[in-house]
């Protein structure tokens, strides 16, 4: 058995099949598969089973996987006794929901980057549900989302989540409208609107509650694209949710956009800000220092906004 075998179980692990597999490592294909093949004969297993849409773990193959990655964070910790941030070599993913670009993210990516001129980056913005598949998949090493309690319960049966932050939920109104004056927004003023939806799991489902306890509510756009929705409150089309994070956004600064706080006397939504790292797989100094970094900048950019 060699490292690489492992190397290369955790990468078609990662992207799905094995040519992409060996597009990432920069090998060939015929490297990548006989390689996994070599080790299917040494183990006396089937580890996956090839299809022409991709690659798939046999039930034992899963153990492999689990066991692959056992062996490269060992490696992976003791090459990190020898390095300095400055020169520490390897790789970092982060899948990450769309709140976190428009915030603080950059800005940790900036400093990160910094300490760790060497390190390759990944990095992708996501919903909710693909965000968590990655995690839970070992296809990215760092998931950020924005998630309610319930969320929190789902992921810890197959990650360590940590709450970073707890949001407050604020309406957003156009300029124009008459509830840009009002000093807090309930469900029943909210509903004589029409309405612009993230169209995301947790954002629905929080919408759907609201719509049990108060009526019905007229949707005029379902969406995942901030800048549609922004347009659409701007334009006095619709009303929505965004979150106390925004108050430095352009349209916010500029007066285009007002947000509200929002209050339901019945239940209020609790949102937060997660971190979530799959339970099985050792996180290096290098995924640690990035954390300490994301921190970091939240707490300097929720200074910031405590003072708009």
């Amino acid at each position: 058995m060699h490292i690489e075998q492992f190397e290369y179980v955790i990468e078609v692990a990662k992207r799905g099949n094995i040519s992409k597999a060996a597009e990432k490592l920069h090998v060939s294909h015929s490297a990548v598969s006989q390689a996994i093949t070599s080790l299917e004969s040494e183990l006396g297993i089937p580890i996956f089973i090839r299809s022409r849409s991709g690659s798939t773990f046999t039930e034992k193959g899963e153990a492999v996987l689990k066991l692959s990655y056992e062996i490269i964070n060992k490696i992976t910790e003791l090459k990190e006794l020898g390095h300095h941030s400055n020169e520490m070599p390897g790789s970092l993913s982060i899948s990450a929901s769309a709140i976190f670009f428009s915030t603080f993210l950059p800005e940790a990516l900036k400093t990160f980057k910094s300490e760790y001129p060497n390190i390759q980056m990944e990095i992708d913005s996501n919903t909710l549900d693909p965000v968590i598949e990655k995690v839970k998949n070992f296809q990215t090493d760092i998931g950020l989302i924005l998630g309610t309690d319930e969320t929190l319960k789902e992921v810890s049966r197959f990650a360590n989540p940590r709450i970073i932050y707890t949001i407050k939920l604020m309406v957003t109104v156009s300029k124009n409208s008459p509830l840009a004056k009002m000093d807090v927004i309930t469900p029943k003023e909210l509903l004589k609107y029409p309405l612009v939806i993230r169209n995301e799991r947790a954002p629905r489902k929080t919408w759907d509650e609201i719509f049990s306890r108060y009526g019905p509510g007229n949707v005029l756009v379902y969406t995942n694209n901030d800048e549609v929705m922004k347009n659409v409150i701007a334009n006095d089309l619709a009303i929505g949710f965004f979150t106390d994070l925004m108050k430095k956004d352009p349209l916010v600064l500029r007066g285009d956009i007002c947000l509200i706080p929002y209050f339901d006397p019945i239940e209020m939504p609790n949102y937060h800000l997660i971190y979530i790292q799959a339970k099985n797989k050792y996180s290096s100094i290098v995924e640690k220092d990035f954390i300490k970094c994301l921190i970091e900048s939240l707490e300097a950019y929720n200074a910031e906004i405590q003072d708009l």
